[in-house]
């Protein structure tokens, strides 16, 4: 016997792929590099070229370890791609699942190679090689799940060749097992084999499917080497399908049948092929267009990394800038009067308190004090000594405290010093002093501040002022977007990771067109970061979208609602 099918060949002299032909000899060598991880074996040698496969798409031989595909299956110029990439096989994919096939022979058609012994008869082997098929491909998938793509396109297009075009129990039983047998390995769906199935109970009747059924699920069990085991059911298949065993050539089994006519297992087998063709088209579909959301996401993302890190150069631009000046910022300073030292010692005081985190108690229990004594554990470890058991229960309870951080905060506070803000200046200024001077004491960092017709520090991040700094009326409202990337730059306002932010905008909002359209993208970039924004100013005041407005205070209340908002940003930490 020089045959056993014809996807596993005893003969042993390989094809070569001509000197003159590069190409295939390309394709082979990068073929065979990857066939490695298909069959899990690396003795393996492709051969890919025109009429390659003994008769077949494709074939394994044993004897030399050696796979060839008929370079056909290849429907497209093969100079077009580059056959190491591990994305050419979806230009290809008939031919990459025929290669998978072979593989799954080569890693798992062991009992093949084994002799069979004298007198076993043709049919029954012929009967064992076809449930062979799904058997190394049911395998397979166990070893490799993602084979099933090639698996699939594959069936889609070669399997109708092996389907006889004379209708008789052996032809429904070669559909039975090249399809149905294929459902119950996971590699067709049972939707898309109702046609076989249909047209093989008709030929052979319900019960003898079953029959069959029972057989091809025991051979997708039975073991890589054990030969006896598939000749056995070999054997039965043949006694159920009435297979009479003195056959000794296909001629006999399966006679031709009338040229160009298919008969109803052909056309069960090609209705088959078109819905695993139609289910496939359909999940490729499905797939671009999931690929193509995943790669909008993937941009969507990019984009806005990108736009964040722009954002954060520009407020450290901005913050060296301002604060940069501060060996040349000069103006009119006084003492801090005693009310303003008193709050900001309140202030301080309700800083700590509102940042201050009780520490956490953790419970742990051992097989030994110290602790306390978990009296149903102890009876539990006594009765497990008792019975001569190592004892697993933990009776002895203890726990420690463990400290938790205090959140830190900034507060980073612009002011708009333009005429129509004349009555906000005095109480502005007490409250920059007060809240520098308290989150100094508090161990918080704030900055701030004004914006008129320059940008002006008054105090600056992490350096509590000794006097209180003056503000004056400005004849503009303009700079109001480099205050707050300055503050975001100086303070990290827009750090998820900085614990508690807060921004104070001192307004009435009577900005100019472009800083209110930028200034509300900052805004909203601040607040999308986790930092709390509040707006202080007259009842007309116009603030942007989005943020805290405590509209139509007193301006002496100024100071109060940015301790009030400060302290409400710790406690959400």
């Amino acid at each position: 016997m020089t045959t056993i099918n014809r996807h596993v060949t005893t003969t042993p002299t390989p094809s070569r792929p001509a000197a003159t032909d590069l190409i295939w000899a390309r394709y082979s060598a990068a073929w065979t590099a990857q066939v490695a991880d298909l069959a899990d074996r690396a003795d393996l040698t492709v051969v890919i070229q025109p009429g390659a496969g003994r008769g077949a798409p494709a074939c394994f031989i044993p004897a030399t370890n050696t796979i060839e595909v008929n370079s056909h299956l290849i429907d497209i110029d093969p100079h077009t791609v580059d056959p190491t990439a591990a994305t050419a096989r979806d230009a290809y994919p008939v031919a990459w699942g025929a290669l998978v096939h072979e593989a799954g022979h080569a890693a798992h058609s062991r009992w093949c190679r084994v002799s069979t012994g004298a007198g076993v008869p043709w049919p029954v082997i012929e009967a064992a090689t076809l449930l062979e098929e799904p058997r190394i491909e049911c395998r397979q998938l166990k070893r490799r799940p993602g084979d099933r793509r090639w698996l699939r396109a594959m069936a889609a297009k070669l399997l109708l060749a092996d389907i006889p075009t004379v209708d008789n129990p052996w032809t429904a039983g070669t559909l039975a097992a090249l399809l149905l047998a294929r459902a119950d390995a996971k590699i067709l769906d049972r939707r898309e084999v109702r046609p076989a199935r249909t047209a093989v109970r008709k030929l052979i009747g319900t019960d003898r499917l079953r029959e069959l059924g029972k057989i091809w699920r025991k051979a997708l069990r039975t073991k890589d080497g054990d030969a006896d085991r598939m000749l056995d059911l070999g054997r039965q298949w043949c006694d159920v399908l009435g297979i009479d065993t003195r056959l000794i050539g296909p001629v006999l089994l399966v006679p031709d049948g009338p040229p160009g006519v298919d008969g109803a297992a052909r056309k069960a087998a090609a209705a088959t092929a078109a819905a695993v063709a139609a289910t496939d088209l359909a999940d490729a579909h499905t797939t671009t267009n999931a690929d193509a959301h995943v790669a909008a996401a993937a941009a969507a993302r990019n984009a806005r990394r990108a736009l964040e890190a722009q954002a954060q150069a520009q407020a450290r631009d901005a913050a060296r800038k301002v604060f940069g000046r501060r060996a040349t910022a000069t103006g009119p300073t006084r003492q801090p009067q005693q009310t303003e030292q008193a709050t900001a010692r309140q202030l301080s005081r309700a800083l700590k308190a509102a940042a201050r985190r009780d520490p956490v108690v953790v419970s742990t229990t051992a097989a030994t004090p110290p602790g306390r004594l978990i009296a149903r554990a102890a009876v539990t470890a006594a009765a497990q000594r008792a019975a001569g058991v190592r004892p697993d229960a933990q009776p002895w309870r203890s726990s420690t405290s463990r400290r938790v951080l205090d959140p830190p905060l900034a507060v980073g506070i612009t002011v708009d010093v333009s005429v129509s803000m004349r009555a906000w200046l005095g109480p502005c200024e007490s409250a920059a002093w007060i809240t520098a001077q308290a989150a100094a004491w508090a161990g918080a960092h704030t900055a701030t501040i004004t914006f008129g017709r320059d940008v002006t520090p008054i105090t600056y991040p992490g350096q509590p002022p000794g006097h209180v700094r003056q503000l004056g009326l400005e004849s503009h409202t303009r700079g109001f977007c480099t205050t707050v990337d300055a503050l975001d730059g100086a303070l990290h306002l827009s750090d998820p990771r900085g614990g508690a932010r807060l921004l104070v905008i001192v307004s009435d909002g009577e900005l100019l067109l472009a800083e209110r359209l930028r200034g509300q993208e900052q805004l909203d970039r601040l607040r999308k970061a986790g930092c709390a924004v509040l707006w202080l100013g007259p009842a007309d005041s116009q603030p942007l979208h989005g943020v805290t407005a405590r509209l139509g205070l007193a301006p002496a209340q100024a100071g109060n609602a940015i301790t009030e908002a400060a302290t409400a940003a710790l406690r959400r930490q």
